[in-house]
């Protein structure tokens, strides 16, 4: 759903605002340090409970101040979204009502992120693209959540076997069985329905090169997981932990050929997330019949401005609501500007509209 209103108190340097929000495209311009991503940072913890940006809540809460506070309306249910963060505590409602877990807002409002450390989604540990592959299931797959959560409370006792060399572990061994089968099965399932979108965007951003993803599902493709856990078990028993099974598992990425994360400069890995992640907005758009969220911070980083207005030009493709952050007086701005949308200006964590 998108965003209507959002509102904001003691968030870096932003003490109150309150924007009125357009339901597709949103610019926030301002210099550096003015506030301009500290917007973008309070819709993630929003939804997330935690900025793309850090996960010290201490750097998020303005000096002086105990805890946070960020609310929005969605536009379509009229409903009411709010989080106020301390360093100890955090309270979630929604409609005035309180929740335990903020997956049930996450629910509400799908966020993704795209910024300068994007290109750690390529360069960086498997458990970054799992954490994308799972985004995406948690959203548009309803068992995903509850298979994954089962897989691992299962996963986590037969580790503590495994350590105490308990032969309970056989036991939990079987149980991991099934679940780690389905939940490879919705993630090589996910990845294949990406395909057609990573394509179109692959052609229109980057024609001149060819790139293929595949899943690895984090044992031998040949062999059953029952099969793959009871050849390592020797293994885990010495190490004290399961070795094999969806918790390691990777997207491959080629490019011409080669590893990607060995071959890419960091403007091309740059490209190569912006072209995932709009992939999986898109496919979020087409199952859900309703817009995913995204941030755009700093797209000018490391990217030339033909470059930039191609990830723009497939972005509104999309269907999502966006927010962007451009520098005062720059082209990125001057283009941004020139489009249907609620312009935003941040000076000093004051804001205008």
């Amino acid at each position: 759903m998108f965003l209507e209103k959002l509102y904001l108190r003691k968030i870096r340097n932003i003490k109150e605002a309150v924007l009125s929000l357009n339901p597709r495209t949103n610019v926030i311009i301002g210099e550096n340090a003015a506030g301009k991503t500290t917007i973008l940072e309070s819709i993630d913890i929003l939804s997330r409970g935690r900025s793309f940006r850090t996960n010290k809540i201490d750097s998020l809460v303005k000096d002086g101040e105990k805890s946070l506070y960020i609310g929005a309306t969605l536009g379509d249910k009229k409903k009411k979204l709010e989080v106020d963060k301390g360093k100890n505590k955090t309270k979630i409602l929604i409609d005035g009502k309180e929740e335990k877990k903020q997956s049930k807002i996450a629910q509400e409002v799908a966020v993704q992120s795209i910024h300068p450390n994007s290109h750690a989604l390529i360069e960086g540990a498997p458990s970054e693209r799992r954490a994308y592959l799972d985004w995406g299931l948690f959203h548009v797959e309803h068992d995903f959540k509850t298979e994954w959560s089962k897989y691992s409370k299962i996963l986590r006792q037969r580790n503590e076997a495994l350590k105490n060399r308990s032969s309970e572990e056989i036991t939990w061994m079987r149980q991991l069985e099934p679940i780690g089968e389905k939940i490879s099965s919705l993630r090589e399932n996910y990845v294949n329905d990406l395909q057609k979108y990573i394509e179109i965007n692959q052609k229109y951003i980057m024609p001149d090169v060819e790139l293929k993803f595949s899943y690895e599902k984090g044992w031998d493709k040949n062999k059953s997981f029952l099969e793959a856990l009871a050849e390592k078990r020797d293994t885990d028993l010495e190490k004290g932990y399961t070795g094999c099974g969806p918790q390691n598992a990777d997207i491959k990425i080629i490019m011409n050929k080669k590893e990607a994360q060995k071959i890419c400069s960091r403007g091309q890995q740059k490209l190569i997330a912006n072209i995932m992640l709009l992939s999986q907005s898109k496919d979020f758009f087409d199952k859900k019949k309703f817009p995913s969220i995204i941030l755009v911070d700093d797209l000018s980083a490391e990217l030339t401005l033909e470059m930039q207005e191609k990830v723009l030009e497939r972005l509104f493709e999309t269907k999502s609501q966006i927010f962007l952050t451009a520098l005062n007086d720059s082209v990125l701005a001057d283009i941004l500007c020139e489009m249907d949308a609620n312009v935003f200006h941040v000076e000093h964590g004051e804001i205008t509209q």
